[in-house]
């Protein structure tokens, strides 16, 4: 088996945040750095869907040509 040692991390994390009466506001990351800003929800649990959709919808898209395939370093030769 081979090692991994040139893949990226993902962390399929998100964050909500209440920032006021009935308004939560999400940012997510996937690599534990940097977070996007998602939107405001008007309850936690359209906040935390809204998180776990993004961060999902940002590593599948990743896997072709997103934002994780660029901070890949580069295979040994």
């Amino acid at each position: 088996m081979q090692s991994q040692k040139n893949s990226p991390t993902c962390f399929l994390r998100w964050s909500v945040s209440k920032v006021a009466d009935k308004l939560y506001a999400v940012a997510a990351t996937v690599d534990g750095k940097d977070y996007d800003f998602v939107g405001n929800f008007k309850s936690v649990r359209e906040a935390q869907q809204a998180g776990r959709r993004y961060a999902e919808d940002l590593v599948h898209n990743s896997m072709a040509s997103g934002r994780l395939s660029l901070k890949q370093q580069p295979l040994a030769a």
